[in-house]
């Protein structure tokens, strides 16, 4: 019995330890003041002298954390690894559970919501089988929270599982996690478009930030407060905030939020008609993004020279140790004290000869490159931009897809690889025409209808499409042709079924600087029906315009929007 007793007090007393322990409280704070570095140098100087095993794993789930932050997803996942390998020898149940619980957040974040609900589901096992600690606890609630959001687009089970990381969190006074909750929350009464309540949590969570010094927490409320305030049509605030937030990121040096609420407030300009004004920001955005492919490149030559100096020392200690063994070599004899030096010398000139040459052709290079980085300074960013753009809606539309595919189908797949070649078609046009920022509405329509004319004929449907030749803005037509193309897959798949006429009309015009788009399909399928597809609903709200759906005699999709 009195053993027992020991063991359970030993468990309160490793629990107690990991949240208070003042090296990884202080780990902690660095993170949530965004001081990365700081945070890297505090924790690998700790873990070289840790205390014991639990700080050891708390250690290095916090270096792992922070590169997730970096974008550096090899050294995190290194880090967790190593974590992981230490819990599994330790058999601590507390530090299993936070560990599955930080990897469904590590592949929430790269997008791989399959996988993170799979570690979910392993500390789900944990969770009945053991009382998990309520720091851990809440962890687990809200990154749950975070997961119906992304994935299952379950407004209701995000509240609930919100609402008790938030009361956890309160109980325990863990204010990253109060933060996040109440960020969950607001996200639910945003997408309710209860856009007032969304509006009042945010309002309120900027508040919490501010109080408790959490930098990047409080600019990462900033971007959902702009975009509340946007759909809520209070642009005019919208823009306040944005440019308040763009001076928040300079002075707390968070340059990837600052070339966001740049591209935020260029929108904004944008949408008042201030042409000037967003093409000073566009200019801004331009010149943070150069910033940021500057330290890149100039943290890739400080390693570059470390190495080099490094590998210099090297050969100089190599050198030393080869003339004081021909010291010891030549008290024996002469004769091969002669050799050797004469080898040493011949070595010697060898390296110098390849570091002079090594540095000569190292010049040589900066100096080309440099040549080509004014060139391209420009085009570089600009592609940069525009192709993170797109493969961030690449990954939505696959995610969107996939959770809807049956195992033993391929139908769903062939829907995404259209999609995917809609964004195609339109790096072709930027490839092929010189002016990247427009291009025309007819041959680029005309294309993508190309890519369905074989489904078209399998599926014995007639075609009425007539697209007149404008030029409009290279975003704008991205969404354009992603729209079109899921029209074109929900009448093949939902609009006819034994119809012997079947019929698919697309109408694109330019009236008084308003492009009108109308398609209609005389599917019976779809008729007096509430129809209402989501994907085309989540595009036509990324271009920020009202479309209306009829379906009398069919489906028919329409709206106007207005271009400069």
């Amino acid at each position: 019995m009195r053993y027992f007793y020991f063991l359970i007090c030993f468990f309160l007393v490793q629990i107690g330890y990991s949240q208070n322990d003042p090296i990884i409280t202080f780990s902690e704070n660095l993170i949530d003041q965004n001081k990365f570095e700081e945070a890297i140098i505090h924790n690998k100087k700790h873990l070289i002298s840790h205390k014991n095993e639990t700080q050891q794993i708390l250690l290095l789930l916090g270096l792992a954390d922070i590169y997730k932050f970096k974008l550096n997803y090899k050294i995190a996942n290194d880090y967790y690894l190593k974590a992981f390998g230490i819990i599994k020898r330790t058999k601590n149940v507390q530090l299993e559970f936070l560990y599955y619980v930080k990897m469904a957040e590590f592949y929430r974040k790269t997008a791989k919501h399959k996988v993170a609900i799979q570690y979910l589901t392993v500390a789900d096992v944990l969770l009945k089988k053991n009382k998990i600690d309520n720091a851990y606890l809440v962890k687990y609630y809200n990154r749950k929270a975070a997961l119906f959001t992304e994935y299952s687009q379950n407004n209701d089970s995000t509240l609930v599982y919100a609402t008790k990381s938030l009361k956890l969190a309160k109980i325990i006074n863990d204010k990253d996690n109060i933060f996040y909750s109440l960020l969950e929350i607001a996200g639910v009464y945003e997408r309710k478009q209860d856009y007032k309540t969304s509006i009042r949590y945010i309002e309120k969570i900027i508040e919490f930030a501010k109080n408790n010094g959490m930098i990047q927490q409080e600019a990462d409320a900033y971007r959902s407060y702009v975009m509340a305030l946007s759909r809520s049509n209070q642009n005019e605030k919208a823009l306040e905030i944005a440019l308040y937030a763009i001076e928040f990121s300079r002075k707390n040096n968070l340059l990837f939020q600052e070339m966001e609420f740049n591209d935020n407030v260029q929108g904004l300009y944008e949408y008042f008609g201030n042409i000037t004004k967003a093409y000073e920001y566009s200019k801004k955005r331009h010149q943070l993004t150069y910033k940021n492919l500057k330290n890149e490149n100039d943290k890739f030559l400080s390693e570059l020279e470390q190495k080099y100096k490094l590998s210099e020392k090297d050969n100089q200690i190599k050198i030393k140790n080869l003339e004081i063994l021909n010291k010891n070599r030549a008290l024996e004899s002469s004769n091969t004290k002669f050799y050797i030096s004469i080898t040493l010398f011949l070595l010697a000139i060898s390296i110098a000869v390849f570091i002079g040459y090594f540095l000569k052709q190292t010049k040589k290079k900066n100096c080309q490159l440099h040549e080509l980085s004014q060139e391209n300074i420009f085009l570089l960013s600009e592609a940069n931009h525009r192709i993170n753009n797109n493969l961030q809606l690449i990954i939505i539309l696959i995610s969107d897809q996939l959770r809807k595919l049956p195992s033993n189908q391929k139908v769903e797949l062939n829907n995404i690889l259209k999609k995917i070649d809609s964004i195609a078609t339109l790096h072709r046009h930027l490839y092929k025409y010189p002016d990247k920022n427009e291009i025309d509405s007819q041959k680029y329509l005309k294309d993508i209808t190309i890519n369905f004319n074989d489904l078209f004929k399998e599926n014995n449907i007639e075609t009425e499409i007539n697209v007149d030749s404008f030029m409009i803005p290279t975003d704008f037509a991205m969404y354009l042709g992603l729209l079109f193309t899921e029209l074109c897959i929900n009448s093949i798949k939902h609009a006819f079924e034994n119809q012997e006429f079947k019929q698919i009309k697309f109408d694109l015009k330019l009236v008084n600087d308003e492009i009108v788009f109308h398609y209609s399909d005389n599917g019976s399928q779809s008729i007096n029906k509430n129809i209402q597809p989501k994907l085309v609903d989540k595009l036509c709200r990324q271009i920020k315009t009202v479309y209306e759906i009829n379906t009398i005699n069919g489906f028919s999709f329409s709206f106007q929007h207005k271009i400069n």
